[in-house]
């Protein structure tokens, strides 16, 4: 599952608070210009101040926004982890009254850092998307995400799903404390670049110290989940797999199964979580660097391989020698894996990760399972689906919707399980089916996705019944408000968020 959204999301939350907290105060700056520029604007990175200039003593002076204006590699320690005091309630409200800004510079701040971030660390074009990069994702979901963080400065709470869904994006791609200093370097030194003098030093170690705060949380929340991965039988970083088996399982999805190269102990492959992600990552010659992507583990843990399963996107090229430009589509990675990966391929693999994910309740492990899906959302659902079949007690909904039978993926695999299974239902529904598809046999409903139709099988009366939603975005808020219009309770409804930064309902 292709996200978008990676360490420099931290990074922006710190950087456009200062950036609207430097906004908010230009008024200030500007009504008293004549005493502002006879007193030395500080830059926050390094402390130092300069009269008459940018509040960077290394910008020259020259004019701003300048995509030349570094700050000296030598005067930071970019890998260095300050120690911050927590932040005050004065520094608090400075955050929380830069809100509005946000939404007026962000994405410029944003797209700013981006491209002097990489452009000073070309390492990290391993970590960063390219296509959401060309796109303008990443610096457009920051800005929503940072604008949460500033709303929500008093009480985090709302955001912490947010944050684990974070960590364990940034574990999967091996993002390392040391990096948080890079980027907020970086950071701090776009929001200089683009506010200049607006950027007070109040507001400077406000949101400097933001940023810190915020990081901190990130990186002890990440060491949390590496260290869980280590001593379930994971590791930390990539580890080198083979493709041991392709299979196509429909016109547009391909199974990759993948094992270790090397297992010298013969250890069991970890245990993960159904509906859990897996991280992968290839060179690309074209480009001269490694991009990674992350895709939902589509069949229950086994220890002996991992299953992915990815969608070939229609009319998406892949860059090459000849031509290396990146396509605007964030697709082109799954088509490259199509195109170029065979039965002992190999590829770098993380340990798997995600918040997204279903284990039975404890104290009821037979309350009903609902799977909602559309088109490749399926994988992460059957692999839910497949690690529940052993309990025969338990009630399960898989209902699922394609365009037709030719795009419609692990329907045998479906079919037969509810044949061997009868607390299994299973529902299909094709939008567009062709001439050959046979009602009743291939699928079950005509057209898109309606719950009215199904409402029979979603045990909508049994309160400890649980959702699980995946598939486009625009299918899951219409499955979501469907279900809540039924009666189902929010709390029991899940949805698989493809982008790091994405926040749930109530944080918006």
């Amino acid at each position: 599952m292709d996200i978008r959204n990676t360490l420099a999301f931290i990074a922006a939350a710190g950087a456009w608070k200062m950036s609207t907290s430097a906004s908010a105060s230009t008024s200030t700056s500007t009504s008293n210009s004549s005493s502002t520029n006879e007193q030395q604007a500080q830059c926050p990175v390094t402390g130092h101040k300069t009269a008459n200039g940018s509040g960077c003593p290394f910008s020259n002076g020259l004019p701003l926004p300048d995509p030349g204006h570094r700050c000296d590699s030598s005067s930071v320690e970019e890998t260095k982890i300050p120690d911050v005091p927590p932040l005050t309630q004065k520094q608090r409200e400075i955050i929380k009254s830069t809100a509005p800004i946000l939404a007026e510079h962000g994405v410029t701040i944003t797209t700013h850092f981006y491209k002097n971030m990489i452009r000073a660390h070309p390492e990290l074009r391993d970590v960063f998307s390219e296509s959401s990069q060309k796109l303008g994702h990443q610096p457009r979901a920051l800005a929503s995400a940072v604008y949460a963080y500033a709303c929500n400065i008093d009480d985090l709470t709302p955001l912490l799903p947010v944050v684990d869904r974070i960590a364990y994006k940034h574990t999967s791609l091996h993002i390392v404390p040391e990096q948080y200093g890079i980027v907020g370097k970086h950071l701090i030194q776009a929001i200089v670049d683009i506010l200049g003098d607006a950027v007070t030093p109040e507001i400077g170690d406000a949101w400097y110290n933001g940023y810190w705060n915020l990081a901190k949380i990130f990186i002890n929340r990440e060491k949390e989940f590496y260290t869980t991965a280590v001593e379930s039988g994971g590791w930390e970083g990539w580890r080198q797999f083979k493709v041991s088996k392709k299979v196509k399982e429909s016109n547009e999805i391909t199974s990759f199964y993948l094992k270790p190269v090397e297992n010298l102990d013969n250890k069991p492959l970890p245990k993960y979580h159904p509906g859990q992600y897996l991280a992968v990552s290839l060179y690309i010659p074209a480009l001269g660097h490694k991009q990674a992507r992350q895709y939902s583990l589509s069949d229950k843990s086994n220890g002996e391989y991992f299953r992915i399963s990815v969608k070939r996107e229609d009319g998406v090229g892949i860059p090459t020698k000849e031509n290396p430009q990146v396509p605007d589509h964030p697709g082109w990675i799954s088509n490259l894996l199509h195109a170029k990966l065979h039965e002992g391929s190999l590829i770098d693999v993380a340990s798997p990760y995600g918040d997204f994910f279903y284990e039975p309740s404890p104290t009821n492990p037979n309350a009903p399972l609902v799977l909602l899906s559309a088109g490749v959302g399926q994988t992460a659902l059957l692999s839910i689906l497949n690690s529940q079949l052993d309990n025969s007690n338990k009630p399960i909904t898989y209902a699922t919707v394609a365009r037709n039978e030719k795009v419609h993926a692990f329907g045998d695999h479906i079919r037969n399980v509810a044949k061997e299974h009868s607390n299994v239902k299973y529902r299909v529904f094709y939008s567009s089916p062709s001439t050959s598809a046979v009602q009743g046999k291939d699928y079950d409903v005509r057209g898109r996705m309606d719950l009215g139709q199904i409402k029979d099988d979603l045990h909508l009366d049994d309160k400890t019944a649980e959702y699980y939603l995946c598939g486009p975005e625009n299918f899951m808020v219409g499955k979501l408000e469907e279900l809540k219009s039924l009666g189902v309770d929010e709390k029991r409804i899940h949805v698989e968020l493809f982008a790091a930064g994405d926040l749930p309902p109530s944080a918006k």
